[in-house]
């Protein structure tokens, strides 16, 4: 797929892991179903613009395609629009339009088909 990620061993990228990994447990306690995704993989995939690339290009491009509210409304960070990102493909994710690729060892990754 020609996707690049971030190995989770890297310095910054072992606290966000566990973070997530934290915050996964706690939603799943509560019964919320949690997925692994990755938005700049989401992006590369849905062929828009990642934040590296220019926010505003970014936020365009997810107006393009459909996103509304704060999207269309305000500017937003690059964090908030990764989130629109990954709000996409969970959307997706829940009508049964994804696309899930794996490591055996690891987990269940998320993404939109393309």
């Amino acid at each position: 797929m020609r996707i690049k990620f971030f190995p989770v061993t890297i310095g910054p990228m072992r606290a966000l892991t566990a973070r997530g990994i934290s915050l996964g447990k706690r939603l799943e306690r509560l019964h919320v179903r949690v997925v692994e995704t990755y938005p700049g993989a989401s992006q590369d995939l849905l062929g828009i613009p990642r934040k590296n690339q220019g926010l505003h290009e970014l936020q365009e491009s997810l107006v393009r395609i459909g996103c509304k509210g704060d999207a269309k409304a305000r500017s937003l960070t690059g964090d908030e629009l990764d989130a629109v990102s990954c709000a996409l493909v969970a959307r997706d994710y829940g009508k049964g339009n994804y696309i899930a690729v794996r490591d055996p060892s690891e987990i269940m990754m998320i993404l939109p088909r393309f």
